[in-house]
C-alpha cells in the first residue's frame, strides 16, 4: 500500500512516514544527485513541506521509506510558480484548488529494478486515486524529461508540456508538464501497469479520503 499522510493525520500511522520520506529524499536528492537544497539531521526539506502538503509514502516492514512523492495545492505559492516560472510558456500558471503540484518523487536506488518499477507504478496510481477523490483536475510539476517518460508516460499517463526544455544551473535538462486527470486515465493506467486494486491507505483509523483543502 501507499500511505497518504499529512501533518494532521500522522497519528493514524505506525511509526513516522513523514520522517521516513524526508530521509529517503536526502539519500536520493542530496547524497545521490547532489542537489543544493536544505537539509537537517539527515532529512531533505524545503519551504513546501508544511501543513498543506500531502505525502505518498511506500515503506517496508521496518518503517523505512522505499518510495515517496509530495502533492501540494496551487491555491497558495508553490515550487513551479516561485522557482521555475520561466519553464511555463504555453499557459498561465494555475492558482486553483483543482490543480495540484507533484514533486519530490523518489524511489530507493538500492532496490532491484523490478521492485523500483512497481513502487513507481503504485505511486502513480496513488496520484490518480487521490486526485479523483478530491476534485483535482490535473497535477503539474517539473522533472527531467527522462523522469517524465520513465515514471508517467511508461505507466500509460500522457503529459502535456507547459513549455520547452531548459537546463538547470547544474546543466540538467528540465521541463514542466501537466498530467490531466479523468476516470478514464486511471482505468488506462491500471490496465497498463496491472494494478487493479486500491493502493492508498490513510492509516489505522477508519476514515474516508480527507478533503484536500
Amino acid at each position: 500500500m501507499i500511505e497518504c499522510v499529512t501533518l494532521s493525520t500522522l497519528q493514524n500511522f505506525h511509526g513516522n512516514p513523514i520522517h521516513a520520506q524526508h530521509v529517503l529524499r536526502h539519500e536520493s536528492i542530496i547524497d545521490r544527485q547532489n542537489w543544493d537544497v536544505p537539509a537537517v539531521r539527515g532529512m531533505e526539506y524545503d519551504t513546501y513541506d508544511n501543513p498543506a502538503a500531502y505525502y505518498l509514502v511506500k515503506r517496508d516492514t521496518d518503517g523505512k521509506a522505499l518510495g515517496c512523492s509530495r502533492l501540494y495545492p496551487t491555491d497558495r505559492p508553490y515550487m513551479l510558480q516561485e522557482a521555475f516560472p520561466h519553464l511555463v510558456t504555453k499557459t498561465s500558471l494555475p492558482t486553483t484548488p483543482q490543480v495540484w503540484e507533484g514533486s519530490r518523487f523518489c524511489v530507493d536506488s538500492n532496490l532491484a529494478p523490478a521492485q523500483r518499477q512497481r513502487i513507481v507504478q503504485e505511486i502513480v496510481v496513488g496520484y490518480l486515486e487521490f486526485a479523483l477523490a478530491n476534485d483535482i483536475h490535473s497535477i503539474i510539476g517539473v522533472m527531467f524529461p527522462a523522469y517524465w517518460r520513465n515514471i508517467f508516460i511508461r505507466s500509460g499517463w500522457n503529459v502535456e508540456w507547459l513549455g520547452e526544455i531548459h537546463r538547470s544551473a547544474e546543466g540538467h535538462k528540465m521541463i514542466a508538464g501537466d498530467l490531466r486527470i479523468t476516470p478514464a486515465v486511471l482505468e488506462h493506467v491500471r490496465k497498463t501497469v496491472g494494478l487493479h486494486h486500491t493502493v492508498l491507505s490513510f492509516g489505522a483509523e477508519p476514515m474516508a479520503l480527507p478533503r484536500a483543502a
